[in-house]
């Protein structure tokens, strides 16, 4: 099902949202007042999760400075969805707690980060992007690098920050 979506570029393409969660729900579940904090629950009450068709790409350096040897570009699949239900699932879409189950069971990933993180989206190579639920920042997660604790790579300062700079594309090469 496509559905409006709440990103700047017009060139993203974003699909197969299940219907939105109540935002009495969502407060309930960010315990913590934090930066972007009414914007993730504007686009999860609209649309819960989401497919980018086509692909999504975020650049760092649209509102990070970037030093030789970052990373900078990042691609996005999908939006999680946030179970409403027991035994929720989608045809396309990960749940928040199945990827929070695999991470701890697979990866041995420790309690506190995941109480402090919320895993809402990930990329084709089964890496996650996660909000910080005390700070509001959005971190990056390399699957096979997880461990008990965790070493993220910073994204975003926030969520609507994160959104704004997604886009359909990638960006022109520069020439050097």
């Amino acid at each position: 099902m496509k559905k409006h979506t709440q990103f700047a570029h017009s060139d993203v393409n974003f699909n197969d949202s299940l219907p939105g969660i109540s935002k009495d729900l969502l407060e309930s579940l960010l315990a913590h007042n934090f930066p972007g904090r009414d914007h993730f629950i504007t686009f999860y009450s609209n649309q819960n999760g989401g497919f980018f068709d086509g692909g999504a790409y975020i650049y760092r350096e649209d509102f990070h400075t970037i030093k030789p040897g970052d990373h900078n570009l990042f691609g996005i699949e999908a939006f999680n969805f946030i179970s409403t239900f027991e035994g929720q699932e989608s045809a396309r879409l990960l749940s928040k707690l199945k990827i929070i189950e695999y991470r701890t069971t697979a990866h041995k990933v420790n309690a506190k980060f995941l109480k402090e993180n919320i895993p809402f989206a990930g990329d084709a190579g089964d890496n996650d992007f996660w909000l910080n639920t005390l700070t509001g920042s959005i971190n990056y997660t390399i699957t096979n690098e997880l461990t008990i604790h965790p070493k993220t790579i910073f994204i975003a300062p926030d969520f609507r920050t994160f959104c704004d700079a997604i886009r359909g594309s990638l960006k022109p090469t520069r020439e050097h």
